[in-house]
């Protein structure tokens, strides 16, 4: 067992000790440094759930802000999701394949044999049913173009596609938002625009996949925000699919992605849906889309917790203001956020491929701004270790470090017990309280 911790315990009082960044993987957040609003653009799903199941239970507390499916799945879930909290709703018009259950058009028969009515008669009637039932969406042409049998940038008919549609939305729905075209890599996405606005049908909401490193993140939306300007285009970024298949269990890669993208400050992002290694349901197919388990934050039986709904819903909290936080590590990410009515600071941290035998170490300065009164210099500590146990259930988080502190100076200094390889932790710091009462 490493050493777990450097703070001294002082009659009955836990007192922080400041000290130098070091080789350890170190956290810092700056309270008197805010960076705007927490918005939970993050906070979106992919088609895995049903009108009745998960259970409300399981969902409130995610606190969702955006979904994203075809036709079917928004509007069989749609009054549901927005009883939850949902706000941004992208509905999907055509993917690779068929489903007409659930209303989905085959994009690789697009324009057979110069025939585009088909293609328009399916874009009619599902406008037709969002109109009836007075729905607020965004309209998603294409799932993934880019992987149909021939690819989007590669596709003429596939473009006079997304053409025709675009053209027919406008003209039955003056003022309805498009978003696409949902390419499934960053890199395959400027082709397209490049088309687009030479036509005249460039989206709405530029959207697309991604499911790379984090610490690449940020810099492909910077790239597409350079992109956009220099064109004179202002618009809106949604990235669509996050996680990626080889990943999505990993309870630290999730929390990064979440604090990443969060950080951002996007219109949104939605969790993708993969094959499950536990889920063999539904004729030996194993996927998250076909289950409605929240894609993959529920286990294999529709109830019990996976890791990643912890962290989900770690996020949900983080209420308030997204403070400054910076790490040592490119594989270690944090989130930081003060509720100013409550005087609670919350951290979401992950860290992934991280094989360090060294501590990390959190450093919070300009404490300060949590005590209005000299007089009153205490705070709770709670943190919750969120382990990476794959792709198993996870009842709770794992409760380290639940203490009274008594802040002598500026800054507050200690070390996450059991921080490993792909963890994730939730860190709060509040005026009083305990670590249960805070759940």
């Amino acid at each position: 067992m490493r050493p777990t911790s450097i703070i001294s315990l002082l009659t009955g009082t836990l007192i922080l000790l400041c000290a130098p960044w070091s080789l350890a993987g170190t956290i810092m957040v700056d309270l008197g440094v805010e960076q705007g609003p927490m918005n939970h653009r993050a906070n979106g799903y992919l088609v895995s759930i049903e009108p009745t199941d998960p259970p409300m239970e399981l969902i409130l507390p995610l606190k969702p802000t955006s979904f994203r499916g075809n036709t079917g799945y928004v509007l069989n879930n749609y009054d549901r999701l927005k009883q939850a909290g949902v706000t941004e709703f992208q509905l999907t018009l055509g993917l690779v394949f068929e489903h007409r259950a659930l209303q989905i058009f085959d994009i690789n028969q697009i324009g057979l044999d110069d025939n585009y009515g088909p293609w328009l008669a399916h874009v009619d009637h599902v406008i037709d049913q969002v109109l009836q039932r007075q729905l607020s969406v965004i309209w998603d042409i294409y799932n993934e173009p880019d992987l149909a049998t021939v690819p989007l940038n590669d596709n003429e008919r596939l473009k006079e596609g997304w053409r025709l549609a675009y053209q027919r939305i406008r003209q039955r729905m003056p003022g309805a938002k498009i978003v696409g075209p949902s390419v499934s890599r960053y890199r395959l996405l400027k082709p397209f625009l490049e088309w687009s606005h030479a036509h005249a049908v460039f989206p709405d909401v530029v959207a697309y996949h991604e499911y790379a490193d984090p610490s690449e993140a940020l810099s492909y939306v910077a790239d597409l925000r350079e992109y956009l300007q220099a064109r004179g285009l202002q618009r809106p970024i949604s990235v669509n699919e996050i996680l990626g298949q080889e990943s999505w269990t990993i309870t630290g890669y999730t929390a990064a992605v979440l604090a990443v993208y969060e950080r951002a400050d996007i219109l949104s992002a939605m969790h993708a849906c993969w094959p499950d290694p536990q889920d063999t349901s539904r004729d030996n197919v194993e996927n998250t889309c076909d289950n409605p388990t929240l894609d993959g934050l529920l286990y294999v039986d529709r109830k019990q917790k996976r890791p990643g709904w912890h962290i989900y819903k770690a996020y949900a909290e983080m209420e308030g203001v997204r403070l400054y936080s910076m790490t040592d590590r490119a594989k270690l990410h944090a989130l930081a956020a003060l509720d100013k009515p409550s005087g609670t600071v919350r951290l979401l941290l992950g860290k992934y491929e991280d094989d360090s035998p060294e501590e990390t170490r959190v450093v919070l300065k300009n404490i300060g701004h949590l005590f209005p009164s000299p007089d009153s210099r205490t705070a709770h500590l709670c943190a919750e270790q969120i382990p990476d146990v794959g792709s198993a259930p996870l009842e709770s988080p794992v409760v380290t470090l639940d203490r009274t502190l008594s802040v002598e100076t500026d800054e507050l200094s200690f070390t996450l017990p059991q921080f490993y390889h792909s963890d994730a932790y939730y860190v709060r710091l509040s005026p009083t309280g305990h670590c249960q009462a805070q759940r």
